[in-house]
C-alpha cells in the first residue's frame, strides 16, 4: 500500500514538470523587451533616440483598421495609423498615404513636445513583422513590426525621417 502511494506521488511529481498544457503549443515565448525604439532625425530633432514610456493599441470595429499611439518619458508621440489594405499578416506592407476601401488612409503622425511641432507623414512604409495570438492571454494578439517614414510640418517649414520597430505590443482581440 505504501508503495502504490509513493508511485501515485511519483507519477503526479513526474506529470507536474513534463505534462504540461503547453506541451503542443509551438509559439515562441515573448520577447523580453516589448516596446517601441526609434530615432527621430531632421527638422527640431537631431538623431533623437525615441524610447516609448507607454502605448495603446485600438483596432476599428470592424477589425479592417489599427492605430499604434505611442508616448516616450519625454511627452513627445508617434502614431501609426493603418488602414485594411492587405490585412495585419506577417509580412504586410502599409504603405504611407494608401487609401483602402473604406476611404481609410495609412498615416504617421510625430508629434514633439518642446517646442510643440506635429510631423504628418509623406512616404515611407510600416511592415508587420508578425501578429499572432498572445501565447498566454486569451482575447489577446502580439504585433511586430519596423517602420521607415518622412514626414513634414503642415507648412513644409521642417522636415524629419522616423526609423525604428515595434516589438510585441499587445492588443485585444
Amino acid at each position: 500500500m505504501k508503495t502504490l502511494h509513493l508511485l501515485k506521488i511519483f507519477v503526479l511529481l513526474l506529470c507536474m514538470t513534463s505534462c504540461s498544457d503547453d506541451d503542443n503549443d509551438n509559439s515562441p515565448p515573448l520577447n523580453e523587451n516589448p516596446g517601441m525604439v526609434a530615432t527621430i532625425n531632421g527638422g527640431t530633432f537631431n538623431d533623437y533616440n525615441f524610447t516609448d514610456g507607454t502605448y495603446l493599441i485600438s483596432s476599428g470595429t470592424n477589425g479592417n483598421t489599427m492605430s499604434i499611439n505611442i508616448a516616450d518619458t519625454s511627452g513627445n508621440q508617434v502614431t501609426l495609423f493603418l488602414n485594411g489594405t492587405g490585412g495585419f499578416s506577417s509580412g504586410t506592407v502599409k504603405e504611407m498615404g494608401d487609401i483602402d476601401s473604406n476611404n481609410f488612409v495609412t498615416h504617421g503622425i510625430i508629434r514633439q513636445a518642446n517646442p510643440q511641432i506635429s510631423y504628418y507623414s509623406t512616404s515611407g512604409n510600416v511592415t508587420i513583422t508578425e501578429d499572432r495570438t498572445h501565447p498566454t492571454e486569451t482575447g489577446i494578439r502580439i504585433i511586430s513590426g519596423t517602420f521607415n517614414i518622412s514626414a513634414t510640418t503642415l507648412d513644409n517649414a521642417n522636415t524629419t525621417v522616423l526609423i525604428g520597430s515595434f516589438t510585441e505590443l499587445e492588443y485585444e482581440d
